[in-house]
């Protein structure tokens, strides 16, 4: 755990610097990614996207059933950041990421902003399929595919490949590193203030699940 100060700077850390997989965590740093190329004047909030059955992921994914519905689903790159950080819609997310340059491009955000100890993975695909022992394949973004699949390895295949991921999480994030970058985000130190203003904006609407 880490708490920081936002008034008065000071940080308290317990194993502040162990690496925790971050998974649905990482959607903070697409989107930065792509308000940062917002401010670039790389691409606007209003831009249109779409999205086909090629771009659905897996899991959690509310968006499916529009592109399901008519095969393709004509949105933008706000709606897309709404659904992605308040609904931790998975489809949403990979195709903001696809669209400012791929895992690449987040990690060298990651990089220039000098915000330390924070891995950005593959993206959401491949991400939970080396999780569970699998290689990705596109039929596993459709309902029900991905766990029979999973089901059918061999529970030593399974559990090797989920303690390989715990053990040295290829999203792995020091909570110090990610307290620091809030803090520095909310200071207006990562983005425009324009898009500093979306972003904790669209963050503070964010609701917790019911379950959670």
């Amino acid at each position: 755990i880490s708490v920081r100060s936002l008034e008065w700077g000071w940080q308290v850390d317990a194993n502040g610097d162990r690496r925790m997989p971050q998974q649905s965590v990482s959607k903070l740093w697409v989107a930065m990614t792509v308000l940062d190329a917002r401010d670039k004047g790389r691409l606007t909030l209003d831009d249109p996207v779409e999205l086909t059955r090629e771009h659905l992921t897996l899991f959690h994914q509310p968006i499916a059933s529009l592109v399901v519905r008519d095969g393709v689903y004509r949105t933008t790159v706000r709606e897309l950041l709404l659904r992605a950080m308040q609904q931790s819609d998975n489809t949403a997310n990979d195709r903001l990421l696809t669209l400012v340059g791929g895992p690449q491009a987040v990690r060298a955000f990651i990089a220039d902003r000098g915000l330390g100890e924070i891995r950005f993975g593959p993206g959401e695909r491949l991400l939970q399929a080396g999780t569970a022992g699998l290689r990705w394949d596109q039929r596993y973004s459709m309902a029900g595919e991905f766990q029979r699949a999973r089901a059918a390895l061999p529970p030593t295949v399974r559990r090797a490949a989920f303690d390989s991921y715990v053990a040295d999480p290829v999203d792995g994030a020091a909570p110090s590193a990610i307290a620091l970058a809030l803090a520095r985000l909310k200071a207006g130190e990562l983005l425009s203030a324009s898009s500093t203003n979306f972003l904790t904006t669209v963050m503070s609407g964010t609701r917790t699940g019911k379950a959670r």
